[in-house]
């Protein structure tokens, strides 16, 4: 019993770690975003600006899973806690599984023909 008590408590631990890890990052992307809009001449459009926060918002969770994928074996190595980063290592590949899926369905990455 003792088992699945460890596995779900690093299950939320794994998965509220990559939240805030994309929290993070979004905070940082916001920050140079609004520099960058800062000193750009001419009136804030801020239904444009907000879009640019929106696609910030998912890019940097985006980021924070594909990072994940990455990260995570090379911390299970380092540190020998293999349930903890084997845990958000599956949550990465899964979450950049959904990213992945979902850029190509919407055409981003171009492999979509146009019509």
């Amino acid at each position: 019993m003792e088992v699945f008590q460890d596995f779900f408590s690093e299950l939320v631990g794994g998965f509220a770690r990559l939240v805030t890890a994309g929290f993070i990052v979004w905070m940082i992307f916001i920050v140079f975003l609004f520099f960058r809009e800062l000193f750009t001449p001419g009136d804030i459009r801020i239904r444009s600006y907000l879009y640019r926060v929106w696609k910030m918002f998912l890019f940097s969770f985006e980021i924070t899973a594909y990072g994940g994928v990455i990260a995570a074996p090379f911390l299970m190595n380092r540190s020998e806690e293999y349930l903890r980063y084997g845990v958000v290592m599956g949550l990465a590949l899964l979450a950049s599984a959904v990213f992945l899926k979902i850029r190509i369905a919407t055409g981003r990455f171009g492999f979509r023909k146009k019509q």
